[in-house]
């Protein structure tokens, strides 16, 4: 059996073929959906930044990805991969590297708890009661400025 999927979505025409030699009806359904669902043919469009979101006002790269934390991930736990892939999907790209550099001096900062080892590590906004971070109404940006850099 052979089946050809074609998604035309704005200008963008994306084609899926299957071919199946020993799979029929609800197993090839059910491997067929599983990949389109995987390759995010079913799942909700992106939200394209509009004028006047939070992390759409320039500022350093630090600054714009503070912003987008704050929007994107006020209160969850994240990896710096998922960081990354997210703000690619909405910004701009930029290297795992940097994320994770930006990522681990926030952490050091107090604006970012981490918890995991090395290989599994995440990240999430200090939470408001805490002891260490930035306080309310306080950015990342401003609290910077207070303190001697080592970088």
């Amino acid at each position: 059996m052979r089946i050809r999927i074609e998604v035309e979505d704005k200008g963008l025409k994306s084609v899926y073929e299957f071919e199946s030699q020993g799979l029929e009806g609800e197993a090839l359904r059910d491997r067929i959906v599983g990949y389109l669902t995987a390759a995010g043919i079913f799942s909700q469009k992106e939200e394209v930044p509009k004028e006047g979101q939070p992390y759409d006002d320039g500022g350093t790269l630090m600054d714009r990805l503070e912003k987008f934390i704050r929007f994107e991930f006020p209160d969850a736990w994240f990896t710096s991969q998922e960081l990354r892939e997210k703000f690619e999907t909405v910004i701009d790209d930029i290297k795992l590297s940097t994320v994770s550099t930006y990522l681990s001096r926030m952490n050091q900062e107090g604006l970012l708890e981490r918890r995991g080892n090395r290989n599994n590590r995440e990240y999430r906004l200090v939470q408001e009661g805490s002891e260490a971070g930035v306080a309310p109404g306080e950015s990342y940006a401003t609290k910077r400025k207070g303190t001697a850099s080592r970088w």
